[in-house]
C-alpha cells in the first residue's frame, strides 16, 4: 500500500472512533430520585424554605401527568401563589418519556410567564431564568435565584 492510502484509512478509522464517542448515550444513573433530589436540597443549593414537598396527586394536578408513569418523582412548590420557585426531579422509566415531559414543563413555564407578565416583574424574571435538564434517565426542572448552581449540582448528583 502506498502512504496516502494508509493515511486515508487511519483518518477514516479515527473519524469513526470520534463519531462513536460523540454520539453514544450517557449511561442511565443508578441513583434513586430521592438521592438526587436530596443532594440538591440538603446541600442548600436549592433552598426549600417556604416550599412544600408535594404528593403524586398534586404533581398530576399541576402537570396533568401521572406520577405512576415514572420511576419516581420529587416535586417541591411554593406555599404562596405569588412565589414561583419550584423543584422537580423525575427518574424516567424509559428515555422516550423525556421529550414529552420536557414539552409539558416548557408549556407550564410559558403559561406562568404570561400570568406574571407586567404583574410581578421579580417573579417573571425568576421564571425566565429556569433550568430544565434531561440526563442519564432523569429530568430536572428548577425555578430559583441560583438555578445555574442547581443545574451543576444536579449533574454532579447523577
Amino acid at each position: 500500500m502506498n502512504k496516502p492510502r494508509i493515511m486515508a484509512i487511519i483518518c477514516a478509522a479515527l473519524t469513526l472512533v470520534f463519531v462513536f464517542f460523540v454520539t453514544r448515550d450517557d449511561p442511565v444513573s443508578s441513583r434513586t430520585v430521592e438521592e438526587v433530589a436530596g443532594q440538591l436540597t440538603q446541600s442548600k443549593t436549592f433552598d426549600t424554605t417556604g416550599l412544600t414537598l408535594r404528593s403524586g396527586g398534586e404533581f398530576k394536578k399541576t402537570f396533568l401527568l401521572s406520577a405512576g408513569d415514572y420511576d419516581g418523582i420529587v416535586y417541591y412548590s411554593a406555599d404562596s401563589i405569588m412565589d414561583v420557585r419550584e423543584l422537580l426531579v423525575i427518574r424516567l422509566k424509559d428515555e422516550a418519556q423525556a421529550e414529552p415531559l420536557v414539552e409539558v414543563i416548557k408549556k407550564r413555564i410559558e403559561d406562568k410567564i404570561t400570568l406574571f407578565n407586567g404583574y410581578a416583574p421579580e417573579e417573571e424574571a425568576l421564571l425566565g431564568s429556569y433550568v430544565l435538564e434531561s440526563s442519564r434517565g432523569f429530568v430536572m426542572f428548577a425555578v430559583c435565584a441560583n438555578a445555574d448552581k442547581v443545574l451543576e449540582e444536579f449533574k454532579g448528583a447523577l
